[in-house]
């Protein structure tokens, strides 16, 4: 991958954001606020919400609320509320159970709530991401880091959209962690991932295979602390109180930094290694729908019964320097407003 870039990158940031509701990982919110931060690097053109960590409504209410906090006017949308074919209600059972363990739940005591925002008559979101990525040919990034349904969406209404983009950062897939024979992302839209990944649109995947090299931790948070600007204090309570939650429930020392790895590496190419993929998802099978696959091109030694002639090439995340990204997050952060 190349070093850092000094052009201004325009974004679509395509989420699915929980930041301030109890159990739902902060992820989304923290890339919203490093692409933010970043403002002298990154215009962020539009959010857009997606079904997966939180249903689209919520994640748009998230979102409504992170702006108004801070005073920013940057447009929100509301996108797909359900994945393209797969059925969403037990994914939403699984994704919006309520915290059981009181000790938990407590956790968020403190935290400011969401706000509820009626979504505004405006433009669908899938209809909004196209209308911006074609209005402005090879110059709009588009950062997915939910389910991939709007971005597959817009690639139905208009198949160009695949040549104009500039980049699509995609977070999503697994491909060898135990315990993980899919990733939400993919799996509560394997349609939409599978649509996106054969579009042939230059495509930077990040999968959790990378994603989980990275961790924020209380001590990193602890940084934080003494900052005094709108960004951090924003920040900080949902980030806390998740932070704590995943390392209990998890079994690790901190959270993951899945989604702002996808904004990171848009500021900083050094960040990660990467490596050409070809990349397809699995729509088929009890255990395998909406599982990523890889292998390197024409080194299948086996290709019987295997229909890849679809498949392309991807630059797959393989290694990260989670102290570089630490330091990108924070620092963009602390120097918020500056």
């Amino acid at each position: 991958m190349t070093e850092t870039s000094s052009k201004r990158i325009r974004v679509i940031l395509d989420c699915d954001p929980g930041n301030g509701v109890p159990g739902a990982n902060v992820d989304d919110g923290l890339a919203i606020a490093l692409a933010i931060a970043a403002a002298s690097r990154i215009e962020l053109a539009a959010i857009t919400t997606v079904s997966g960590n939180t249903p689209s409504r919520t994640g748009y209410s998230v979102a409504r609320t992170m702006m108004e906090d801070l005073g920013l006017q940057i447009p929100v949308y509301c996108g797909a509320e359900r994945a393209l074919q797969e059925p969403d209600g037990p994914w939403r059972s699984f994704l919006d159970a309520p915290i059981r363990d009181p000790s938990l739940a407590g956790l968020w005591d403190g935290v400011p709530r969401v706000r509820d925002f009626e979504q505004e008559p405006t433009v669908p979101a899938a209809l909004q991401i196209a209308q911006l990525v074609l209005a402005d040919p090879g110059n709009v990034t588009i950062v997915a880091i939910g389910p991939l349904t709007n971005v597959a969406q817009a690639m139905l209404l208009y198949p160009q959209l695949a040549s104009a983009v500039a980049e699509i950062i995609v977070m999503g897939g697994s491909f060898n962690i135990d315990g993980t024979l899919k990733d939400t992302n993919f799996g509560v839209d394997p349609e939409a991932a599978r649509i996106v990944l054969r579009s042939g649109a230059p495509i930077t995947l990040v999968p959790l295979d990378a994603s989980e090299q990275t961790m924020l931790t209380l001590d990193d948070l602890a940084e934080l602390e003494n900052v005094d600007n709108d960004l951090a204090r924003c920040v900080l309570p949902w980030t806390r109180a998740w932070l704590k939650y995943s390392s209990r429930t998890r079994g690790i020392l901190g959270c993951w930094l899945h989604d702002p790895l996808a904004v990171a590496i848009l500021l900083d190419r050094s960040i990660a290694i990467s490596r050409e993929y070809m990349v397809d998802v699995e729509l088929s099978g009890a255990l395998t729908r909406g599982r990523s696959i890889r292998w390197v091109r024409d080194s299948l030694r086996t290709t019987v019964g295997i229909d890849a002639n679809g498949a392309r090439s991807i630059n797959v995340l393989t290694q990260v320097d989670n102290r570089k990204l630490v330091k990108t997050l924070i620092d963009a952060i602390r120097g918020y407003g500056t």
